[in-house]
């Protein structure tokens, strides 16, 4: 039985690039990409800026008159 030490090597590259790939894929499922975080914080500092624009307007049409006084139960 004769063994090619290079086809056995280069086999064993190819399923190590596999498994590598396939722990990207379920990380990345698991916990997103790095642009999932930034489009998330983009969001928020949109809301910010959308409720600091329209914040007056906001509390015009909400039942608590203000947002530092609550009513007594």
């Amino acid at each position: 039985m004769k063994f090619d030490i290079n086809s056995l090597s280069s086999r064993l590259d190819k399923v190590d690039k596999e498994l590598k790939n396939i722990d990207n894929e379920e990380k990345i499922k698991k916990y997103g990409t790095f642009l999932d975080s930034k489009k998330e914080v983009i969001q928020l500092y949109v809301l910010f800026i959308f409720f600091g624009i329209h914040g007056e307007t906001i509390q015009n049409y909400s039942p608590i008159q203000s947002m530092t006084e609550y009513e007594i139960d």
